[in-house]
């Protein structure tokens, strides 16, 4: 029988076997995991930002010298279930860059109940509109400042590493 002839039950039996490696230093086969849904659209989603997202991207690589450069995640997901436009994981920020798509009624309700699941994992979400990141710079930075703050004040109850004091980034 080839593997495609095998039933599919003795096939993932034997894809979930852990194996030993035989010789010191032998790359062993670990065990892969088909990546979730969520994810898989989350990787795609990172690929094609819309403009305000790319905007915002570009607004943060010029902070103080691009300070925040790679101190965040594109689309990341939050309890398997959300997906958030931009987490900061050091002081557990997520900003959410709200479109036209979001005025909907349905979409509200989706938000509110992202925020509220975030909220129970000690995330702070901050939406910004797509107004605001086109708008004035002065206002987008004066509301990630705020939104920081917020942030680094958020009591920390979750396993992982915390905000450390000592390692200021002054955005």
């Amino acid at each position: 029988m080839t593997k495609k002839q095998e039933p599919r039950s003795r096939r993932l039996q034997a894809s979930l076997a852990p194996t030993i490696p035989h010789v010191v230093n032998e790359r062993s086969q670990e065990l892969v995991y088909p990546k979730s849904r969520i994810r898989v659209f989350a990787e795609k989603n990172a690929k094609k930002l819309t403009k305000a997202e790319h905007s915002f991207e570009f607004f943060l690589f010029g902070l103080n010298g691009g300070v925040l450069k790679k101190r965040y995640k594109r689309q990341h997901v939050v309890s398997g279930k959300w997906i958030v436009d931009f987490f900061f994981p050091e002081i557990r920020l997520a900003i959410e860059i709200d479109g036209p798509s979001h005025q909907t009624e349905e979409q509200a309700i989706k938000d509110m109940e992202k925020d509220a699941d975030c909220a129970n994992l000690d995330i702070t979400v901050v939406r910004i509109t797509n107004s605001q990141v086109f708008g004035d710079p002065d206002n987008l930075l004066q509301l990630l400042r705020e939104a920081w703050k917020l942030a680094k004040a958020r009591k920390n109850r979750f396993i992982g590493k915390p905000y450390e004091p000592g390692r200021e980034y002054a955005i």
